[in-house]
């Protein structure tokens, strides 16, 4: 039994997904654009870019209309969670 978030391939070999983080450019007719950066769970680019369709329009669910940009998409390098923190706990990237 596959987890979730495993696909296979043709070879029927279960694909993994890992973390991908998108930074990209959302415009919703009628506001401004945001530039924006989220993390989504996926095997392929196919998967992120449909994860983060998901993912929009379930935050924008009355939009017509939503123009995205990719600047960057990349699988989540190995850091370690504790260097992305300052002594105080604040996020210091």
């Amino acid at each position: 039994m596959m987890e979730e978030g495993e696909h296979t391939s043709s070879n029927d070999v279960p694909l993994i997904a890992v973390e991908w983080m998108v930074e990209y450019i959302l415009e919703v007719r009628g506001e401004t654009p945001v530039r924006s950066i989220t993390v989504v769970d996926a095997t392929d680019l196919d998967m992120v870019r449909t994860e983060l369709y998901r993912e929009l329009t379930s935050i924008y669910p009355d939009a017509s209309r939503i123009d995205v940009t990719v600047i960057r998409m990349a699988t989540v390098a190995s850091v370690e969670a504790e260097s992305l923190f300052n002594e105080e706990s604040a996020f210091q990237p």
